[in-house]
Parts: structure tokens; sequence; C-alpha cells
């Protein structure tokens, strides 16, 4: 039996839910990375990057192109990253 929740999960494109990812959780291969705390958008407003607080305690933030963004997951409120991005001190 489908309920509405998984109508509305599903019924929405991965464009539509990179543009609206703020909270979701964000794993790449090595693991947790953070939290989407933004997302940035080009003039035409479509997303070109990710603004991740990074780990569970810190400030710092990480930009992650929306070209590293392998999947998606919005019932479990997960994007997962091709490669770990750079980070820097």
């Amino acid at each position: 039996m489908t309920t509405h929740a998984d109508t509305d999960v599903t019924y929405w494109s991965h464009g539509y839910w990179l543009g609206h990812c703020e909270g979701f959780r964000v794993d790449s291969p090595d693991g947790r990375l953070g939290i989407v705390e933004a997302v940035l958008t080009d003039e035409d407003d479509e997303p070109t990057a990710l603004v991740v607080r990074e780990g569970l305690f810190t400030l710092r933030t990480v930009y992650v192109p929306i070209a590293d963004v392998v999947e998606i997951q919005p019932r479990g409120e997960r994007v997962v990253l091709r490669v770990m991005p750079e980070l820097h001190s």
C-alpha cells in the first residue's frame, strides 16, 4: 500500500530535492561529512553547491559542488557524495 508520504517523496524530482535538502545528512565514501546548511544557486535558481557544516560540533563549513552529489535520499534525509571534499583548516 502506498501512503501519502510515499507519494510526496517520490513525486518530486532529483533536482527538486537538491534545491530543498537543508538539514539533510551528508555522507562521502569516507563516512559522515556533516549537515547541509544551505543550497547555493545560480541566477536561474539552479543548485550549484551545498554549504555543509562539518562534523557534529564544529562551526566549519565546506562547499560541495552539486556535481559531487551521486545520490539523494529524501526519505532518509541523506545526501551521498562521490568523493570526500578537500577540507581546509
